[in-house]
């Protein structure tokens, strides 16, 4: 009965009917106690499961090796690391089932490197490793990175002509696959006898992860197919920015979880199509679906850029009624708010986060700034370091943009000063940029051209660039001209710089010059992306493209 129960749906009758016996004064053998552990792991009763421990010693089986595993394995149920060393230390002799539970444990508790010297210890007590061993080692090889160790597992297989179990053959191409050597996965997959969809999924993310989706698109068309393998290749395409190829498989899934529409939100929104998104959401809530983390971030994302600050406060009062309260939500929410223009509320969700993070901190202070708010901007980045808070590379981007468009010079060059003799950091080419942009817009041009020049690197030409649209800002055409020539010689087909030195041309009336620039342009082919604008008309959105007149 113990036994019954113990692989039933209902594995707590099993501990139920020990007890009874107990109390009808029959004494448990070394046949009882493995199958009420077994129970018990099922169950995860752990003040059950130390109290059967010591039934185990008070009747005497503490050495019976096949008791003594079973304890292994339940305290490794439980998730209970120390235990399961403590248990394996009194095992006088531990046998290979003995030695895999441990380094299971080693490796799920991240101590890959433990699992190798637990390996040559159990070598050391003359026990061999088999298909189980061999699987945990390949695992560990690939959370440390460690691909030379990786082969040389593969080439003791097959030295010592140990069989290869199915799970081990999928865990040997899964690593030589995550590693980039598709050639070697290959091989492996076609030496297969039995192919299973972990196998050929193994290959599919391999070729994905390589960028050949030509590749993974014919392992995908021959391949039996689940739930995960659709959403591996839904992702491969949304990576690859091919929204076509990925509403394609979508749309011939025979079933969609909420990873697939993750995927194809994200992924929508990622290529800048955030009507798609929003129509994708719609139809997610139609089939009932709950919006999880991963909805939510992409779904602030959307709203954020797309400027649609009524569905995001929509979205919002459902993360308050849910109760949703992850950091990264709550950070892609004050985003949101203050890419909409709104950074009153984004400071009110500031606030409520109880342990602001460095990812907190640099969001809030972004979007203050973005809306010219650089003093409010200076005074959180001043908080933020009083409250021990480090600041990173994004943190001094944001305040440096606010103080570029609020005109703070002194205070912007303090900052771009403390990045790297007070905090350490290493100035980016971004950060180089916004103090171009910053003395260009206060009109110290001749100081922004010292400044690239002074760089400790080349400067790109997005650096230059900001220069050139300081000149169009304050009507500087003879240095205008100078940089136009620099940022088109890097940038040839850059249409915004030829843009640029045209509209410094007009400015000036010097239309014949602005003309010759218009007319370089277009004996080069660059052409220069329409503008489009998004409005939000009752609770749909309709994007307007400049010079499109269709109804």
């Amino acid at each position: 009965m113990i036994r019954g129960y113990a692989s039933s749906f209902n594995p707590s009758k099993a501990m139920s009917f020990y007890v009874k016996m107990l109390q009808f004064g029959f004494v448990p053998n070394n046949y009882t106690f493995p199958f009420v552990i077994k129970a018990l792991s099922r169950t995860k009763d752990y003040f059950f499961g130390e109290a059967l421990h010591c039934s185990v010693i008070k009747f005497g089986h503490i050495f019976d090796l096949h008791i003594a595993n079973s304890l292994l394995h339940m305290y490794a149920s439980f998730g209970l690391s120390n235990d399961i060393m403590i248990l394996f230390d009194e095992i006088p002799e531990p046998d290979i089932v003995s030695w895999n539970v441990l380094i299971d444990n080693l490796g799920q508790n991240g101590f890959f490197y433990e699992v190798l010297g637990a390996v040559n210890e159990m070598c050391r007590y003359g026990v061999e490793p088999n298909s189980v061993t061999l699987l945990g080692l390949v695992s560990s090889c690939l959370k440390t990175g460690d691909f030379g160790i990786g082969k040389l597992i593969h080439l003791y297989v097959i030295k010592k002509g140990i069989h290869i179990s199915e799970n081990l053959e999928n865990g040997l191409i899964d690593m030589y696959a995550k590693f980039g050597d598709m050639e070697s996965a290959d091989k492996l997959f076609n030496r297969m006898q039995i192919k299973t969809v972990v196998t050929w999924t193994s290959l599919l993310v391999g070729f994905i992860q390589k960028g050949e989706l030509a590749k993974a698109s014919v392992i995908f068309n021959h391949m039996p197919k689940d739930i995960t393998a659709y959403n591996v290749m839904l992702n491969g395409y949304a990576e690859a920015r091919d929204m076509s190829s990925a509403e394609m498989i979508f749309r011939a899934m025979p079933n969609r979880d909420l990873v697939s529409w993750n995927t194809m939100i994200v992924g929508y929104t990622q290529s800048k199509k955030y009507m798609k998104s929003l129509e994708l959401l719609r139809e997610m809530l139609w089939f009932g679906l709950k919006p999880d983390r991963i909805t939510l971030v992409g779904l602030f994302s959307v709203c954020g850029y797309a400027g649609v600050l009524r569905i995001g406060e929509a979205v919002h009062s459902f993360v308050e009624k849910q109760n949703i309260k992850e950091e990264e939500v709550e950070v892609a929410l004050l985003d949101m708010y203050s890419k909409c223009g709104d950074p009153e509320k984004a400071l009110r969700v500031f606030e409520t986060i109880p342990r602001k993070s460095v990812l907190a901190w640099t969001n809030m202070i972004v979007g203050v700034a973005m809306n010219g708010l650089a003093n409010e901007a200076l005074m959180l980045f001043n908080q933020m370091c009083d409250e021990g808070i480090k600041p990173n590379e994004i943190t001094f981007l944001g305040v440096l943009c606010g103080c570029s468009y609020a005109g703070l010079v002194k205070e912007g060059k303090w900052l771009f000063n403390a990045m790297s003799q007070v905090h350490g950091i290493t100035p980016r080419f971004e950060h180089y940029g916004c103090m171009v942009d910053l003395l260009g817009r206060a009109g110290l041009l001749k100081e922004a051209e010292m400044f690239i020049q002074d760089m400790p690197e080349k400067a790109d030409a997005g650096i230059w660039g900001a220069l050139l649209g300081a000149c169009k800002m304050h009507g500087e055409v003879q240095l205008g001209e100078k940089i136009a020539k620099i940022v088109t010689q890097m940038d040839p087909y850059h249409s915004g710089r030829y843009i640029l030195l045209s509209n410094i041309y007009a400015a000036e009336n010097r239309w014949i010059d602005a003309e010759k620039v218009r007319k370089k342009m277009k004996s080069s082919g660059i052409h220069k992306t329409p503008g489009f604008s998004l409005v939000e008309m009752k609770g749909e959105m309709h994007q307007f493209i400049v010079g499109n007149h269709s109804l």
